[in-house]
């Protein structure tokens, strides 16, 4: 049998080498970093589909998940920043509705966590009614140009778009008794208490809106 040349026997040998490194497994894969978390934010008030007036509040709750920390909560009404962001739970504003058309309108609420990430709400829908017409009123009885005497019913018509809550009679400007909250609206007037003379007779009617 002939022995290999020692150039030959070199070649095997690194050969041999390299197909043994081949079966080598690779090193396993690091480890993979958890998420920093998230939030889910919600508007808490108004409920959606409810129709609002006045000053109201508006809330939002905050869910934490994994290690997300919460930055503020900055809310918005059709798209745009409604105050500045609340950094402090709970979260909320105080929402003047009269600054809105009446008309419907959309809330959302968006979370910011310390690393500058966003999280929005889904959207809540109100309706803003603020009553913007006052209501109308007339003295029914006494006539004008009339003369009385003795105890008299002063009486008056009241009506309003969404409706008359109370009228106060006056006597030359001041109040005439307390303020009649039930239709028809009357009081009787003690004449005697007023000197002999002209005096003036009006009615002041207040809806809800004031």
């Amino acid at each position: 049998m002939t022995t290999p040349a020692p150039r030959v026997r070199a070649a095997l040998a690194a050969a041999l080498v390299f197909f043994g490194l081949a079966w080598i497994a690779p090193p396993p894969a690091p480890a993979q970093l958890p998420l920093p978390g998230s939030l889910v934010v919600t508007i808490a008030s108004p409920a959606s589909g409810s129709t609002v007036s006045g000053t109201i509040p508006v809330t939002a709750s905050v869910t934490i998940i994994g290690s997300a920390i919460v930055a503020g909560v900055q809310f918005q009404l059709d798209g745009a920043n409604l105050g500045a962001e609340d950094g402090t739970a709970p979260y909320s504003i105080s929402w003047s509705t009269a600054t809105a058309s009446n008309g419907s309108h959309t809330l959302t609420a968006v979370a910011r966590d310390t690393l500058g990430l966003q999280y929005t709400s889904n959207p809540v829908t109100v309706t803003v009614f603020n009553d913007q017409t006052a209501p109308t009123v007339s003295i029914t009885a006494p006539a004008a140009g009339s003369t009385v005497g003795g105890a008299t019913t002063v009486s008056a018509s009241a009506s309003d778009n969404v409706g008359v809550v109370g009228v106060q009679f006056k006597l030359d400007g001041a109040n005439l008794g307390a303020e009649d909250t039930a239709a028809p609206y009357s009081i009787s007037w003690d004449t005697t208490g007023a000197s002999n003379g002209s005096h003036s007779l009006t009615a002041v009617a207040r809806d809800a809106a004031g």
